[in-house]
C-alpha cells in the first residue's frame, strides 16, 4: 500500500512539474482559463458560476500518463475485448433493444449493430453511469497536457450543455478522461447531437437508452455515416509491399488494391465493390492489417483510438454473424 502511494505522489509530482516551473497553480490556470473562455464570447456570469465547482482531479491524469505507457497489440487487445461472453452479450442485447434498433435505424440511417457494438466497447453495455465533474476533469487534463485547445473546446461545450434549457441538467458527469455518457462521446458531440428520444424533457445519456442510442445515431448521421456501407475487413499483403504505402494513408478503390496483391484475410479475393478503402496497421506490417472504408473514420471520431474503433467493427461483425434468430 505505501509503494503504490510513493509511486502515486511520484507520477503526480512527474506530470505537473512542467506548470509549475510556469509559475502557474492549479487554480491560477484555470482562473487564467475562465478569463480566455469568457473573451472568447462565454458568458461572463454563467462561466464564472460554473467554474466554481471546478476540483484539481490528479486521478484522471496520473491513469491516463499509465494508459499510455501500456503496451499492446491487436493480438492481445481484441481477444480481451471483444471475447465470447462479450459477444454473446452483443447478441443478446441486440435482440433485446431490437424494436428501439430499427426506429433508430429509419430516422437516423444506422445499422443496429454499430450502435451494439459502440455500447459494448464503450461501456461494457452498462445501462447507467455516473462518474467525476466533468469541468474538473477536463481542466485537470488540461493543465496536465499539451493538447489544451482541444480540452478547452470541450470545457467550453460543458458549460453550454449545463446553460442549454432543453437537456434539462444540472451537471455534467464524465469518466476519467472526459468523456460522458453510455457511448463515451464528447461533450462537443452531446451539444451538438442531443436527442430526447423518450420526450421526458430532458436529454439523459447516462441512464436513458433511448436517449443514448438516439444521440449516437443522431451524430453518427450528422459527421456523415453512410448507411448502406460498412466498416472495413482484415486483409492480407503479397510478400513484396512498398510499406510507403502504409505511410501514405491514400484511399485507393478495391480494384487498386486487388492489382497490388492484397487478398481477404481467408486468401479469397476482395470483393468487386466500387468502394475505396484506406490500409490501416496500428502494430506495423506484421500485425494485423485492414481495408477500412470511410466509415471508420467516424469510428475513430466516436472511439478516439485506432484499436477501439477496430474493436467496434470486429464486434459489430460478430453481431452479423452468424445472423441472429
Amino acid at each position: 500500500m505505501i509503494a503504490r502511494f510513493v509511486a502515486f505522489s511520484f507520477a503526480i509530482s512527474t506530470v505537473f512539474s512542467a506548470n509549475a516551473q510556469s509559475g502557474l497553480s492549479f487554480y491560477q490556470y484555470v482562473k487564467q482559463l475562465e478569463k480566455t473562455l469568457v473573451k472568447e464570447g462565454s458568458d461572463a456570469n454563467k462561466t464564472k458560476e460554473a467554474f466554481n465547482s471546478i476540483k484539481l482531479f490528479k486521478k484522471a491524469v496520473v491513469v491516463q500518463q499509465r494508459q499510455r505507457n501500456k503496451v499492446k497489440t491487436l493480438d492481445t487487445f481484441l481477444p480481451r475485448l471483444v471475447n465470447e461472453e462479450r459477444v454473446n452479450k452483443a447478441r443478446a442485447l441486440y435482440k433485446e433493444h431490437l424494436p428501439l434498433l430499427k426506429a433508430l435505424e429509419k430516422k437516423y440511417h444506422i445499422q443496429p449493430r454499430f450502435l451494439v457494438a459502440l455500447w459494448g466497447v464503450a461501456n461494457d453495455f452498462s445501462d447507467s453511469v455516473d462518474g467525476y465533474n466533468a469541468l474538473s476533469v477536463l481542466s485537470s487534463l488540461a493543465y496536465a497536457n499539451q493538447q489544451q485547445d482541444y480540452y478547452q473546446q470541450e470545457i467550453k461545450a460543458t458549460i453550454d450543455l449545463l446553460n442549454t434549457p432543453a437537456l434539462g441538467v444540472t451537471e455534467i458527469k464524465s469518466n476519467w478522461t472526459g468523456k460522458v455518457g453510455l457511448f463515451n462521446i464528447d461533450s462537443s458531440q452531446y451539444l451538438s447531437s442531443y436527442q430526447d428520444y423518450d420526450q421526458d424533457g430532458k436529454v439523459d445519456i447516462w441512464h436513458s437508452m433511448d436517449d443514448s442510442f438516439a444521440t449516437t445515431a443522431k451524430l453518427l448521421e450528422n459527421i456523415g455515416w453512410k448507411e448502406k456501407y460498412t466498416w472495413g475487413r482484415q486483409v492480407r499483403l503479397p510478400k513484396e509491399f512498398d510499406s510507403s504505402m502504409l505511410e501514405e494513408g491514400e484511399y485507393k478503390s478495391l480494384s487498386q488494391w486487388k492489382e497490388l496483391g492484397l487478398t481477404r484475410f481467408d486468401h479469397s479475393a476482395l470483393p468487386n465493390a466500387k468502394l475505396t478503402a484506406k490500409l490501416v496497421a496500428p502494430d506495423g506490417l506484421k500485425g494485423r492489417i485492414y481495408l477500412t472504408y470511410h466509415n471508420f473514420e467516424h469510428l475513430l471520431a466516436l472511439t478516439d483510438s485506432m484499436y477501439n474503433a477496430i474493436a467496434v467493427g470486429y464486434l459489430s461483425n460478430r453481431i452479423k454473424y452468424p445472423p441472429i434468430k
